[in-house]
């Protein structure tokens, strides 16, 4: 790295529109449907780890749903940990594993998720 310009390996959520797409029902328990005033959060992937942790520990879910999401959301959280550790040690290989099974494990939660009711 230069003095100047540090050079660093990372991951974000190339279209963060997508996430409701693909995962609807974690997008709803994260997130809800009413958009908030102010400013909005980030809706990547990794973000959706974050608050569907939050809104399962903090939420007003009905105990059946954080029972059924749990153990899974454990896993989706370990994985997103040891992705973000792998970037940290430059290991962008191993991240990109880790990032297709982080994937792997929310589309498991989504098939566990109560469906949306509007």
């Amino acid at each position: 790295m230069g003095r100047h310009l540090q050079v660093i390996v990372s991951a974000y959520t190339y279209r963060p529109e997508d996430i409701e797409k693909v995962w609807p029902r974690l997008h709803h328990l994260a997130w809800g449907t009413v958009p908030t005033a102010g400013p909005q959060p980030k809706k990547g992937v990794l973000e959706l780890v974050e608050a569907l942790d939050d809104a399962l520990n903090f939420g007003n879910h009905p105990k059946d749903v954080k029972a059924a999401l749990e153990r899974k959301l454990a896993v989706a959280k370990s994985r997103k940990r040891s992705l973000e550790n792998a970037l940290a040690d430059w290991k962008p290989g191993e991240a990109n594993a880790l990032s297709d099974q982080l994937e792997d494990v929310l589309a498991e939660l989504e098939a566990l998720a109560p469906p949306v009711v509007d």
